[in-house]
């Protein structure tokens, strides 16, 4: 008995262990925009100052006609823990402003329909967002993401989408949302 009892122990650790599945996920995003600006912007995700609005305490990374974005996320998964670094690499193309590395600023948000920034409050993030020039109309914004998942010991997946959206001036100030990628770490 006490034979079987052990043998169904190491089988349980090894399946378990099989289980385990180191990943790589790579994402690259491409947005342009007119008579706009995209931008990328990482920090913290936070609750605005009215009931259902949001803010971002950080800063912007890129700024230009036209933004593309690289994020390559690695899970290392062992039998009794999880690893996961994200690495994001932005540049701007076109008319655009020199983005510097200065303090945190506040960012009143305005996500796009279908953008939903309520799971990521607390959250280090990576946004992708339109800001309208001013004295112009709406904007028409083009964008193109690819997603490649690389599984060590499975199927390997990948998707692309694209679509074109117009984002309206607004009343105010804001960036508006296209995207959000959590960057797997709580804010400090």
């Amino acid at each position: 008995m006490k034979r079987w009892m052990a043998t169904c122990a190491f089988a349980a650790a090894i399946a378990a262990t099989a289980h385990a599945q180191d990943s790589t996920v790579t994402t690259r995003t491409q947005v342009k925009a007119d008579d706009a600006k995209a931008i990328t912007a990482t920090g913290c995700l936070v609750p605005g100052l009215a009931p259902g609005a949001f803010a971002l305490r950080g800063g912007i990374t890129a700024r230009g006609e036209e933004v593309n974005s690289k994020t390559q996320t690695k899970t290392e998964v062992d039998s009794d823990e999880a690893r996961v670094r994200t690495e994001t690499r932005t540049k701007a193309e076109g008319d655009h402003n020199r983005v510097s590395h200065g303090a945190a600023l506040l960012y009143d948000l305005s996500p796009r329909a279908g953008v939903d920034l309520t799971p990521h409050i607390g959250q280090q993030v990576q946004l992708t967002a339109i800001v309208l020039d001013r004295g112009k109309g709406d904007a028409d914004v083009k964008i193109k993401e690819e997603t490649n998942v690389d599984r060590e010991h499975g199927k390997d997946g990948k998707s692309t989408t694209e679509s074109k959206i117009t984002v309206d001036r607004g009343n105010g100030p804001r960036l508006n949302v296209i995207s959000v990628k959590s960057l797997g770490q709580p804010c400090t």
